[in-house]
Order: C-alpha cells, then structure tokens, then sequence
C-alpha cells in the first residue's frame, strides 16, 4: 500500500475531526457588566436556533462551585430569529461576580460567534453603613432614620426611600454630622420601607426597616368586657355588685413528640427549614426561650401561612391536613432584639432540615449550601479519542 495515500487520508480525517462541521446556528446574550445589589439585571439575547427547542438562561454565583441562583426559559416556538429579555433580581444577593448563561436544552452546538455568557459584577457598599436606630420599630407615623457611615467626611448625602418599590423619599440631600445620618420620616402606613444611601462615589448601600403596628394581644393580652345594668346596680348591694374579676390561668400548651430540629435564629437570620413527609394531618410545634413567629409554606411558589398566636414561652402549633410532601418553614422570634435558639418538631416528618430550597421558596438567597451539586466528571471528547486511534493505525500501518 503506498504510505503517501495513507498520510494523506490521515490528514484528511485529522482536518473534518477537529475543525468539524460548521454549525449555522448561533446565541447571543447580553448582560450589564456592573449592577448595584437590590436592582434587576436585564438580560437581552438572540437566536436562530430552530424550534421546536428551549434556551435556559441560568443566573449563577461565579464561585469556585458556581451556585445556581435562578433559570428562566424561553420557548422557541417558529423559524429565524427569536429575540427576548428576561430579569434577574438581586435584593439579598452578595456582592461579588456573578455569570448568566444560555443553554440549549436539546443542546445544540452553536457557531463559535456565539456569545452565551456574561460576567455580572454585583455592587455593594453596605457595609460602610451601620443603621444606629432600630431595623423594626413600631408603627407611630414616624420612621426613625439613624446610621453611622465609616469615615466619611462629607457635610450631607443622599437618600432615597421605597416602600412597594415606589419611592417616597427622595433622593435628596440629608446632613450629615460627625459620620452620622439623623433624620425622622413622616409615613402613613405601617410596612417594609428600603432606605438607599448614595454619595460621590456612587452606590453605598440599601436597608430594610420594618414598621409594624403595635400587636395589643403581645403586649396587654385578650380583654374582656362585662356590660353591668344600670337598675340592676342600684337595687343590688354594692359589695355584691362589684366582684373582682378572676384572671383565667394561661392554658399550658403541651409539647408535642416525633422528629426535631434546632438553629440559632434571629430576626436578621432566620431558621429557614424544611420538612419532608408522607403523612398527613402533620403537626408542627415551634418553641423557644422567647416569643417565636414562624411562616410556612405547603409549595415553593404558594402562599406564606404566617403563625403566632401564643404569648410569651408557649410554643406555636399548626396542624396541616392538606396531602403534601413537603413543607417550607421561616422561623424567628418577635423580638427584634432576641437571638435565641429554636426548636422545631414535627409529629409525622420524615426529615427536618436547613435547607437553601426553603430559602428560595421564601425569596431568599442560599446560605447552608444544601443546593450545591457535586460537578459530574468530564468526559474525554469523541474526537481526541477517534485522532489517538488514527494516529495509531497510521503508526502501525507505517511499522509494517
């Protein structure tokens, strides 16, 4: 056999194996290159990939094991380019780089002019603000605003304040004395009010004070009335007229038994727990040495149940006779002030457990790293392993 035909079939096979067909189909995504945590990412991109397909665009923590913070899919549905935008938000993320990327789910090969990835880098200077006034406070039509800002030198800032993602505030220019912010908002309603900071060098930081109106039953306890006839008080005696009121004994709550679980909790970081059964009524218990408030969910994406009705020590108890395998828990004390430890029992659980899954499901970002998945090991690519065969057989072919 004439060795010249045999490299040049070689060659020809090395050539189509490494370049390889050209794909006609492409993806391309864009993303800003820098974003304030707490503000949305938009996402814009094209493709002609044909249908009927779907592309992933997956927003992920860049760490040395990307974290998978939410995907959002686009559904490719007729020929020729398909062009969409989808949004991120970022309230509660860290700063740092962070990457979005689109995939295709029949995971198809795009043109090597595809731009599928982008690198976020998430701003914030929060930390150089210290809120000197309390993060919760009672409803009295007045947000009281005090923050100490770590060497600033400057005579005034500026500062924004939302409620519902409308502004109320702002931004405007506030004095500022000695590194520190005083200022006393009028407000008309009790909620969840996002304060923002911005100086000369852009972005510092936003902040979340929750105004809630005075909860009577916490403070005084149930009140009765006792209506007296006015006949009846003049013809009857006084002393038997007037009778002290005897004060009900507190109804002790018993605990209850089966599968527990316990977490330091506050209200800045609450237990976000999980539990997992397959019987159902279920009844969960939460106690503590403080007045505990707990938040459940029966799906990821259903309704928040909020749970405190009890007084002081006495644990909380719900019972749940819907048919559910799973069951997301958000568990902090009353008190703004208390970091106490938690205990959860469920009487029918299978597991109880921390889980980044319930994070998500109440809107929060991942803290326990329950969510994290070992990376599958790489394969060798077909195409290394089909030129180690050729060169080998031309070797051998060249030997004999």
């Amino acid at each position: 056999m004439n060795l010249r035909y045999v490299h040049t079939a070689i060659t020809l096979v090395l050539l189509i194996l490494i370049c390889g067909p050209v794909s006609a189909y492409y993806l391309s995504i864009d993303a800003p290159a820098q974003v304030k945590v707490g503000e949305p990412i938009l996402v814009t991109g094209s493709t002609n990939t044909p249908p009927p397909d779907k592309i992933d665009i997956i927003f992920s923590h860049s760490l040395n094991v990307p974290i998978e913070i939410e995907r959002q899919s686009i559904q490719i549905t007729e020929k020729g380019e398909t062009t969409f935008n989808v949004t991120f938000k970022t309230d509660g993320l860290e700063k740092g780089n962070y990457k979005v990327e689109g995939l295709s789910q029949s995971q198809r090969d795009f043109s090597a002019g595809s731009r599928s990835i982008r690198v976020v880098k998430l701003i914030d200077r929060s930390d150089l603000i210290t809120f000197t006034s309390p993060t919760w406070q009672e409803f009295e039509k007045i947000l009281n605003i005090e923050a100490k800002i770590s060497g600033y030198k400057e005579n005034a800032i500026q500062m924004e304040v939302a409620k519902d993602h409308k502004t109320i505030f702002g931004p405007e220019s506030i004095p500022v004395t000695g590194g520190r912010v005083k200022y006393e908002l009028p407000i008309s309603e009790p909620g969840t009010y996002e304060v923002s900071f911005t100086d000369y060098d852009g972005f510092i930081g936003k902040y979340s004070i929750v105004s809630e109106e005075k909860d009577q039953y916490h403070l005084t306890g149930p009140i009765e009335t006792h209506e007296i006839p006015v006949a009846s008080a003049i013809e009857t005696d006084i002393k038997e007229t007037v009778k002290p009121t005897a004060t009900p004994s507190p109804v002790k709550v018993e605990k209850i038994s089966g599968i527990s679980a316990q977490a330091e909790v506050s209200r800045d970081n609450p237990g976000l727990f999980i539990i997992s059964t397959n019987k159902t009524p279920i009844t969960i218990q939460v106690s503590g040495n403080t007045d505990m408030v707990f938040e459940y969910k029966t799906s990821q994406d259903g309704a928040s149940v909020k749970v405190n009705e009890e007084m002081g020590t006495s644990p909380e108890m719900v019972t749940i006779s819907d048919s559910v395998s799973e069951i997301y828990l958000k568990v902090y004390p009353y008190s703004f002030k208390a970091a106490e430890k938690v205990t959860i029992t469920a009487d029918t659980a299978e597991t109880i457990s921390l889980s980044d899954v319930s994070a998500k499901a109440f809107g929060m970002p991942p803290r326990y790293g329950s969510n994290e998945q070992k990376g599958e090991e790489t394969p060798v690519p077909v195409v290394l392993v089909l030129i180690s065969l050729v060169i080998g057989m031309g070797v051998f072919i060249k030997r004999k």
